[in-house]
């Protein structure tokens, strides 16, 4: 899958030998700079850090895969990422009922998937049923079709998906990738048959995917349903994308800074100002949902101190934290939702760093300095675990920033499978994550009581009801109320420490045009060109 004459990854490995390899090198294996030429290109060279593993859209939490997969299917309605509107993509109009627990979508009658196949209301709830079906083994897609009843197929257009229960969610979630819409033949797979051979209805279709090397994609031919939010109609802008899978940060910036890659993922935060320059461009938004935090479980005997946690907050500084973790293409944590996500409350004044406040506060709390530096109160020093599975970094800077305070916060890094262990078991101080959603649900989501894929542990019944009403409640100003009441009252009480806000940013050569976000912050390459 050498499509271009460019080294794969694989191949980028054998020839170069070294984890750091030096710009003068890079440009010998390079097959043209970056900078010449002026030339259309009907190729986009992509390296990413990721092998994706599992290329099904509605299974995979991986970014890498998300990015991949967001190119392949289409989605039965699309979010403005900057407006938070959801407008008609496969469905032509939708609408759901007072109570969200109805959600009716009239389907185009013109899109077909790649093995040719025609969007039908069957497909839509074999695809819907079929998720269901895999449980936990579709995480995201489980949650944005908690209490999920089935889909009924009201005529030959048109479909109504209904819920247990309120779902505020579901519409969003229906523009995500994660319920984007595979063929009757794909839905009706296994979930490990779906990961390497997905059919969706999307602007490129899998060419070939070899395992810790490169995904290749190629525009199809005659698609004419892009979302109103895209830039163009018909096939996509260029004819082949190439992922080339290359886990090393210096291989992927030096290949960007040669002209070898005309993009690459995740760019590090120490070369943005490398590629902050004329010749090149960074794309940039944060994750919306829920910044990475400290997540509490208030259930345990120091983590139930109020004072403790709202001194937490005084006592960490997110403009640091930023500038030391983050991208300085995004602002930092100034709420307990992303400013990506649909009615973010600016709370700025209230995260103010001020150690000053935090040590008297812990002071009239009885926390004492202990000779040690670290506190303690009735003999119980005021020491925590912080329980993460990634972002060592963000909570190396967080627990710094404490031990001014008086505060020793330990960090146990653990796997993946760990941390939903000691979620499932409650076994934790605080957890250590972000969780990514557009719609502000995700409050509900991470606080309520009743939500099964909670992470805060905490026992208040005013927030639960507001949480509660607004997942209920369908007028967009009443709902945006609730949240604004339930953001307000969760930083009053220290549910949350914000620390980050999470950044996609990626980096590009400056011939590169058209790349997009959607709402989820996965990019959409439907409109995007390449000019060498």
């Amino acid at each position: 899958m050498n499509t271009s004459g460019r080294l794969t990854a694989s191949r980028w490995a054998a020839a170069l030998g070294a984890t750091v390899v030096g710009a003068g090198l890079l440009a010998g294996c390079a097959a043209g700079g970056g900078g010449g030429g002026g030339s259309a290109s009907d190729e986009l060279y992509i390296a990413v850090q990721d092998d994706p593993v599992c290329l099904d859209p509605q299974q995979v939490t991986l970014t890498t895969a998300l990015n991949i997969g967001r190119q392949l299917v289409d989605s039965l309605v699309d979010q403005d990422p900057e407006t938070g509107e959801i407008v008609p993509w496969l469905a032509e109009s939708y609408e759901a009922d007072d109570t969200l627990t109805a959600f009716t979508f009239t389907l185009r009658d013109d899109v077909t998937f790649s093995d040719g196949s025609a969007l039908t209301p069957e497909t839509v709830k074999a695809n819907f049923d079929a998720l269901a079906a895999l449980g936990t083994t579709a995480a995201l897609a489980s949650q944005y079709l908690a209490g999920y009843q089935g889909t009924e197929i009201v005529d030959d257009a048109t479909v109504r998906v209904t819920f247990a229960e309120p779902n505020a969610q579901f519409l969003q979630g229906a523009s995500t990738i994660t319920l984007g819409l595979l063929s009757d033949a794909s839905a009706a797979l296994s979930a490990e048959e779906r990961c390497q051979s997905p059919v969706g209805s999307g602007p490129f279709v899998l060419d070939t995917y070899t395992s810790n090397d490169s995904v290749v994609l190629t525009a199809r031919e005659g698609y004419g349903w892009a979302s109103e939010l895209r830039e163009h109609e018909g096939d996509a802008a260029v004819k082949t994308v190439t992922f080339a899978v290359t886990p090393e940060p210096g291989v992927r910036t030096g290949g960007l800074q040669t002209g070898e890659f005309d993009m690459i993922l995740d760019l590090p935060a120490a070369d943005e100002a490398r590629f902050g320059t004329e010749e090149f461009q960074i794309f940039a938004r944060a994750n919306p949902g829920v910044p990475h935090s400290l997540v509490p479980n208030t259930e345990r005997p120091v983590v139930s101190d109020p004072a403790v946690r709202r001194a937490m907050i005084l006592a960490t500084d997110r403009a640091e934290i930023s500038e030391l973790t983050g991208s300085g293409h995004v602002d930092p944590a100034t709420g307990v939702l992303s400013s990506a996500t649909p009615s973010f409350l600016d709370q700025a004044d209230a995260l103010k760093t001020d150690l000053d406040a935090a040590k008297k506060l812990l002071d009239d709390a009885g926390w004492k300095a202990g000779a040690d530096g670290v506190r303690e109160k009735d003999g119980t020093p005021l020491r925590m675990t912080v329980t993460a599975f990634y972002g060592q970094d963000v909570l190396e800077a967080a627990q710094a920033q404490l031990a001014k305070a008086g505060i020793d916060l330990q960090i146990a890094m653990v796997t993946s499978g760990d941390f939903f262990g000691a979620v499932s078991s409650r076994d934790y101080d605080f957890l250590g994550a972000g969780l990514t959603r557009t719609d502000p649900d995700v409050l509900r989501v991470m606080f309520s009581a009743e939500s099964a894929a909670r992470w805060a542990v905490v026992a208040d019944l005013e927030l639960d009801a507001e949480l509660a009403t607004q997942a209920e409640t369908s007028d967009p100003a009443a709902r945006a109320d609730l949240l604004g009441q339930a953001q307000t009252r969760i930083l009053d009480q220290a549910y949350l420490v914000p620390l980050l806000q999470v950044a996609q940013v990626h980096a590009a050569q400056k011939g590169v045009t058209g790349v997009a976000f959607d709402s989820s912050s996965r990019i959409v390459l439907y409109d995007a060109t390449v000019e060498r």
